[in-house]
């Protein structure tokens, strides 16, 4: 039996040097304790029953004399909420390149490996904004993903852009409550499908997030949603009569924490009977340790999530036992520098030259800030960043479209980073304002705009112009745009942006007139912030002030 085990360790030995994976040690089981931290620890999550210690001999003798665990288990690889950070974070953690050198070194340890991902793939960089996902579709093909679901993001380049995404790749994307069959893609999305895991047959379906007040509808035409709940179920157990084994959620509908589960993966848990695994995106979670949920039939779902922009990797073991119930290992691989050693050159070249392209649009210096512009409100409702912002939006109409606009509004979500105290760069601006968006100017009657200034008061619209807000308990007191009270009969000139204008939130849903101006907000916010510097002696700020008063 010793023989056996020396054998077989250097068999992978060979197998490890020849993929051009660098060991310290022939050994596998350094190799694998430098590959995973904690395998051998407590730190790693495992939901199968302990036996005593002859029943595990006696496993060792089984394993020696036949390959019987390659035909009954194999490694679920995932990532969720990549959002395209293709370069290592500032913290120098995380990067596509350590990535396909994790996965790799895992491939080549592991017999058998499936890898996916749960949506929101792209997003988040100069990369997708620049280059339109050329680089994470590519990315999907050289990890060598085998299955994908589609995030909320996968629709900021709107339904052009998504079906363009979709003919780089061919990783096969699953989406169960998104109808595609009024769409031109629909030979792009299944809502079910099953991949061989060795002699296994692992079944997929794909729970998506509602669209509805969070993608913009005209980005989505065409694409019909249900609730998860409502279908994950019957196609999962339409799964099992094709022959899975087991069956796997990909969902993007985030974690569902607390009590307000239902619509979320434990909520999806707790009411399906046929779901054996739910690997989670949208919400961001790191969850450590899988969260057991017990499921309608009281067996326990696992449901696992990586956090975000592959500073993890995420990492489950399953054993199917005799009557096919999965047992689970389960853990998050850090994804860092000491990945290094083993980047593939080849691919560190195709990145170089797409970080080069990048960099070459984004390296211009616009101003310098004296200290942090921050995006996140404090208790007057007010961020610098936010106000930055608003008041750019009033100076771009007058400056590119000759509109006067009365007040601007943009939404917090929209403003997705800080800037930091130093060099304000091109780049900075467009991780600030990442998506796709034009400036929208509508013409609007003063008693819809109650409902705007509604929403101001509870804190997550910054607006512009010449306006004074007075809120107490969440609630408007007065307002005076340009020093007079809103007129109900007046019309009033907005500026903002096609997202805003297009949720028809906001008592922005029956505007007297709109029109769409063809630039990105991008780009025409780096004319903005160089304006800014040209006045203030090469310094950019963001202003707090007595717009918004609270009580």
């Amino acid at each position: 039996m010793e023989f056996m085990k020396t054998l077989r360790h250097i068999c992978l030995a060979v197998m490890l040097a020849c993929a051009g994976v660098a060991l310290s040690s022939c050994d596998l089981t350094q190799f694998m304790e430098e590959l995973l931290p904690g395998l051998n620890d407590g730190n790693k999550d495992d939901n199968k029953d302990e036996k005593p210690e002859e029943e595990d001999k006696e496993e060792d003798k089984v394993e020696d004399e036949k390959p019987g665990p390659q035909n009954t288990e194999f490694v679920m690889l995932f990532t969720n909420d990549f959002h395209s950070q293709i370069e290592p974070t500032a913290d120098d953690l995380g990067g596509v390149l350590r990535l396909e050198a994790l996965i790799d070194s895992v491939r080549t340890a592991e017999p058998v490996v499936l890898l996916a991902d749960a949506g929101d793939l792209v997003q988040g960089s100069d990369y997708f904004s620049l280059l339109n996902g050329v680089v994470e579709m590519q990315m999907l093909d050289v990890l060598g993903y085998d299955i994908r679901t589609i995030g909320n993001h996968e629709f900021d380049k709107k339904m052009t852009g998504l079906g363009e995404m979709f003919a780089m790749s061919k990783v096969p994307v699953v989406a169960s409550n998104y109808d595609f069959s009024d769409t031109d893609l629909a030979s792009y999305v299944v809502p079910s499908k099953i991949l061989d895991a060795g002699a296994l047959k692992i079944g997929f379906i794909g729970l998506n997030v509602r669209l509805l007040n969070l993608v913009d509808p005209k980005a989505c035409e065409g694409v019909i949603w249900q609730d998860a709940v409502n279908v994950a179920d019957t196609y999962a157990e339409q799964l099992r009569d094709q022959g899975a084994d087991m069956v796997i959620a990909i969902s993007h509908l985030g974690y569902g924490a607390g009590s307000d589960a239902y619509y979320y993966d434990r909520g999806i848990a707790m009411n399906t009977k046929h779901i054996d695994m739910i690997i989670g995106g949208h919400s961001h979670t790191v969850l450590r340790q899988a969260d057991y949920i017990s499921s309608a039939d009281g067996d326990l779902v696992p449901v696992v999530q990586t956090g975000s922009r592959g500073l993890n990797l995420g990492y489950c073991r399953i054993k199917l036992d005799d009557n096919g119930k999965p047992a689970f290992e389960y853990r998050l691989i850090p994804v860092d520098s000491r990945l290094d050693d083993r980047v593939d050159p080849a691919f560190s070249d195709i990145i170089d030259a797409y970080a080069a392209e990048v960099k070459a649009k984004t390296n211009v210096k616009l101003g310098y800030s004296k200290y942090d512009i921050v995006r996140n409100t404090n208790k007057n409702r007010q961020s610098r960043l936010g106000n930055l912002t608003a008041d750019g939006l009033i100076w771009i109409a007058k400056e590119f479209y000759d509109v006067d606009a009365d007040i601007s509004i943009y939404n917090s979500g929209g403003i997705r980073a800080n800037i930091d105290k130093g060099d304000v760069t091109l780049g900075d601006v467009y991780a600030v304002y990442p998506f796709d968006n034009v400036v929208s100017i509508l013409e609007v009657k003063g008693s819809d705009l109650y409902e705007l200034f509604g929403s101001v008061a509870g804190g997550s619209l910054p607006v512009g112009g010449d306006i004074k807000m007075v809120i107490r308990d969440d609630s408007i007191i007065s307002v005076t745009i340009n020093g007079k009270q809103i007129n109900d009969n007046q019309t009033y000139t907005i500026v903002t942006i096609d997202y805003l204008a297009n949720l028809g939130r906001y008592g922005l849903g029956n505007p007297i007139s709109r029109r769409d101006c063809p630039e990105f907000v991008r780009d025409l916010f780096g004319e903005y912030y160089k304006y800014i510097a040209s006045r203030n002696d090469g310094y950019i700020d963001g202003p707090l002030d007595d717009r918004i008063i609270v009580e």
